[in-house]
């Protein structure tokens, strides 16, 4: 915060002259081995006539925003480095305000060594970012998170930190080993419109396995794992769990395939109105069937948690398609209350000469960070068509909503979707122009009122890499 307006307009403006003969490599940052480094710069120009999406609009906002971000690779024959970071240069006129700086700063590490028969892998992820720029549906994709409080406004601050480390050994071994350790937290600061599902979380994890290769189509599995929760709520959460469970996947014959598990979980919570335990089995069948053109599948999963024991029964279709794939999924889910609510998970591509189509549907009951029993579903439709050499069309729609999955319950339903339309162009061989409109809709039984916005944008962006 507290840069000005004219440091940002210097900043943009150079960012114009970015200079383009020292550059050996353009475009892309995938590397195919040593060592590649990946620059780029996103200059973009946003006015919104309701930006806080408020059931009554206070005014048109202008945002003017400069993101810089660079990536180091470096790929050997048995080690691989990712390093990536990203930052925002801000300056937005809001109806009574202004914001202006460096925001929503972004690193993520990567790393991998291997050899023939064991691994290790390490990665780690900060971000910090004013909530009331954030898209929720970009964040999930992004951050691959599905919590629903994303589709929650409040503005303030939010700070994600996560990181994990895994050790396998013996993979191609006869036995073999595995260990994970995970932390990662959640920190909200600066909340304008306090929210009593927006709190501070903390998670630490840690899971082993040791898989055990019976013979050519028999692998026997054993599992433990324990898990550490703590949130700044209003009761002060803490909860332990601790799960172990055997496993066989067996190879019926050369097309069915048998996936069973069987263990115990108890969960041990505690807040400032006691203490209680939660014990029962969780337990998987999964059946399998490989098909000429994909595959077909049954699954009886059962998980426990502090509300209990949650059933979900499934049944999966794999297919390969000429010009595309489908992966589909259905089922229904029973809660530990005894309330039964359907679950679908639909990926679908379809690529053209010219074009491109997806799909993606999830939809599920879980639990939240407050116990409560939610059904969430999200929607992500895009059609990209493909004028010429260097010119497209661009279209998407993100639909959100998170409901209560039992009807005695207060939990807000909360809706929200962003329609898109652009065009872009390149033009040169190293700079790329889209503009656009955005509509957003946001319900919220909670809050007085339906919210919606129209929004126009204008985008030039760059980005190169090269070789030391």
């Amino acid at each position: 915060m507290g840069t000005s307006s004219k440091k940002i307009a210097a900043i943009a403006a150079l960012s114009t002259i970015w200079p383009t003969g020292v550059l050996p490599q353009q475009g892309g940052t995938a590397s195919p081995g040593g060592l590649q480094m990946d620059f780029g710069i996103n200059s973009k120009v946003t006015v919104d006539d309701n930006f806080e999406l408020n059931p009554s609009s206070s005014g048109t906002t202008t945002i003017f925003d400069n993101r810089l971000s660079f990536g180091l690779t470096s790929i050997t024959a048995s080690q691989e480095l990712r390093l990536t970071g990203s930052g925002v240069l801000r300056y937005a006129e809001i109806p009574g305000r202004t914001v202006s700086g460096f925001e929503d700063p972004r690193f993520q590490f990567n790393y991998k060594i291997e050899n023939s028969n064991s691994r290790l892998t390490a990665d780690a992820r900060y971000r910090r970012a004013d909530r009331e720029f954030l898209d929720p549906f970009q964040v999930e994709q992004e951050e691959q998170i599905l919590d629903g409080t994303g589709l929650f406004t409040g503005g303030g601050t939010l700070t994600t930190r996560n990181a994990s480390v895994t050790y396998e050994t013996g993979l191609n071994a006869p036995l073999g080993f595995r260990i994970t350790g995970s932390h990662a937290e959640k920190q909200y600061e600066d909340l304008s419109i306090l929210n009593s599902r927006l709190f501070d979380t903390e998670t630490d994890s840690i899971d082993a396995t040791v898989s055990a290769k019976l013979s050519p189509v028999t692998v026997m599995r054993f599992n433990a794992g324990h898990k550490k929760y703590r949130a700044d709520d209003s009761v002060q959460t803490e909860r332990e769990t601790v799960d172990y469970s055997i496993g066989i996947t067996q190879d019926l014959d050369q097309v069915w395939v048998l996936d069973a598990r069987l263990g115990r979980t108890e969960v041990d919570t505690t807040d400032t109105t006691g203490s209680r335990t939660t014990k029962g089995t969780n337990g998987l069948l999964k059946l399998t069937r490989t098909l000429a053109n994909g595959s077909i599948f049954a699954s009886y999963d059962s998980t426990v948690n502090q509300n209990g024991t949650r059933e979900a029964l499934r049944f999966g279709r794999d297919l390969q398609l000429p010009s595309g794939n489908l992966s589909a999924s259905l089922g229904v889910t029973r809660t530990p209350a005894g309330n039964t609510g359907s679950n679908a998970a639909i990926t679908y591509s379809h690529a053209l000469a010219s074009s491109n189509f997806n799909l993606s549907l999830k939809r599920d009951v879980s639990t939240n960070n407050n116990s409560e029993e939610i059904v969430d579903t999200r929607l992500a439709v895009g059609y990209d068509y493909q004028i010429d050499a260097i010119s497209s069309l661009n279209f998407s729609v993100n639909y959100g909503r998170s409901a209560s999955a039992d009807d005695l319950s207060t939990v807000p339903t909360v809706e929200r979707t962003t329609l898109t339309a652009s065009y872009s162009r390149a033009l040169t061989q190293d700079w790329d122009l889209t503009g656009g409109v955005t509509l957003r809709r946001r319900s919220d039984t909670s809050a007085p009122g339906d919210a919606e916005s129209n929004s126009v944008f204008v985008t030039l962006d760059r980005t190169f890499s090269f070789r030391p």
